[in-house]
């Protein structure tokens, strides 16, 4: 058990130093860069496309279930991986506290003091992959769901619109007056 916390605990730590290290490379500097703001845009919307998921949200995404969702702003997903992670805390340390020697005995699958009945290794396993697979959850539907709210408010202020308009139109070295249609997008 002591390795398998030492090594939770170095990987942590790892991710607090690699703050900088992304897996996700950015292809501006969005600190330095003012984009063009359309005046129909709400704040919401403008820190939901500068938001961006970094190592050093998943590093804190370990410790804080759920973060990676609230930081997204999906409220109510976080609070459901906040309670899924602390149920399968709890489950930990009720295996725990039952009997020293029994939460060892099931992990390290040896016989060891007291009787492990099957509903200890249900609790004891279901709890490390609710912790697990409410970890990954959060990190990977968190930047799923980031990903799907920018694209919508990227479409939502980038669509292509039909533009008609008057101009010149050049034939020959000879402008003409005549009327254009713009495509923008």
């Amino acid at each position: 058990m002591k390795k398998y916390l030492l090594f939770l605990i170095s990987v942590y730590v790892f991710q607090i130093q690699a703050q900088d290290l992304d897996i996700y490379k950015k292809d501006i500097n969005s600190n330095f860069k003012i984009p063009a703001i359309p005046e129909e845009m709400s704040y919401m919307e403008f820190k939901s496309l500068s938001t961006n998921i970094r190592m050093q949200d998943i590093g804190i995404a370990m410790l804080f279930p759920g973060h990676i969702h609230f930081k997204t702003g999906e409220k109510q997903t976080a609070y459901y991986i906040l309670g899924a992670r602390i149920t399968g805390y709890a489950g930990l340390i009720y295996m725990s506290t039952k009997s020293a020697s029994a939460f060892e005995t099931v992990f390290n699958n040896t016989s060891g003091a007291g009787e492990i009945t099957t509903s200890d290794k249900i609790i004891s396993y279901g709890s490390v992959l609710l912790i697990g697979t409410s970890f990954l959850y959060d990190w990977i539907h968190g930047k799923y769901k980031l990903e799907e709210k920018q694209t919508k408010i990227r479409y939502k202020y980038a669509r292509k619109k039909w533009q008609p308009g008057l101009g010149f139109i050049r034939l020959k070295e000879k402008f003409y007056p005549g009327m254009n249609i713009k495509y923008t997008f």
